[in-house]
């Protein structure tokens, strides 16, 4: 069995199944004479098919208690993006750490950026991403 193989058929079918369009605006990465945040000029924004998994959760903030018995929470929102290794089309289009990512088919189009360099998860690549 080539599990290779079956991984990237795995991970096609969750892209048809679960993907979406996202739009990739690069965002200038050295402070030369650009401003760092500012659109990249050298890598244009283009869109792309992804899997984009936002998750809501509670989480319960550390400690033995308190004297009121009370419990905190806090409300944690954990992105994820996921890209098939062989959707990214144009040359050295692969996003980074600091460029912005377009929601394009959800309400209101929210925009998340990269806040880990790419890790290869199989045949895709993963980005953990915060909203902006």
């Amino acid at each position: 069995m080539n599990w290779a193989r079956l991984d990237a058929l795995a991970g096609r079918a969750t892209a048809r199944q679960f993907g979406e369009r996202v739009r990739v605006v690069p965002k200038a990465q050295s402070s030369g004479r650009l401003v760092v945040g500012s659109d990249d000029p050298e890598r244009p924004p283009f869109e792309i098919a992804a899997t984009l998994d936002v998750t809501d959760h509670s989480e319960h903030i550390g400690g033995d208690g308190s004297r009121t018995a009370s419990r905190q929470d806090l409300m944690l929102q954990e992105v994820a993006l996921l890209i098939e290794a062989g959707a990214i089309l144009p040359p050295n289009a692969m996003p980074k750490a600091g460029d912005y990512i377009v929601a394009l088919e959800r309400p209101g189009s929210p925009t998340f950026k990269i806040a880990t360099p790419a890790e290869q998860n199989g045949g895709r690549f993963l980005f953990m991403m915060v909203p902006v």
